[in-house]
């Protein structure tokens, strides 16, 4: 199987993943978000800034679930690898500290963070 055909794959399912998410269908954005997931994992590796992203909105579905445990624990490793990746100024590890942050914040283990 061709690695560059595996990366396009992975990003159609991401796409049908928001499509399900914007519609309000959680659970069916999560799975195809996690079908996504596995394949940039298997042909991009561990840190890449796709594998970030994804694991990020992986993570906010799960806090939009209500699944706050797990949702920390996808944040902590989304911000992992976009720090390793896109460095601790990029805009999108900016954003998702602050996804994680009202995550915390809805589980009570954040005081003083304002949430939208």
């Amino acid at each position: 199987i061709h690695p560059e055909r595996n990366v396009l794959e992975g990003m159609f399912l991401n796409s049908i993943g928001n499509v399900y998410s914007e519609q309000g269908r959680l659970e069916d954005a999560l799975t195809w978000y996690q079908k996504a997931h596995r394949i940039f994992r298997k042909t991009l590796g561990p840190d890449s800034a796709e594998l970030g992203a994804l694991t990020c909105d992986i993570a906010s579905t799960l806090s939009k679930l209500g699944k706050f445990d797990e949702a920390l624990e996808k944040f902590e490793e989304a911000l992992g690898i976009q720090r390793r990746t896109l460095g601790d100024e990029h805009p999108d590890v900016a954003k998702t500290l602050c996804r994680w942050r009202c995550a915390s914040r809805r589980l009570g283990t954040w005081r003083g963070v304002f949430c939208a």
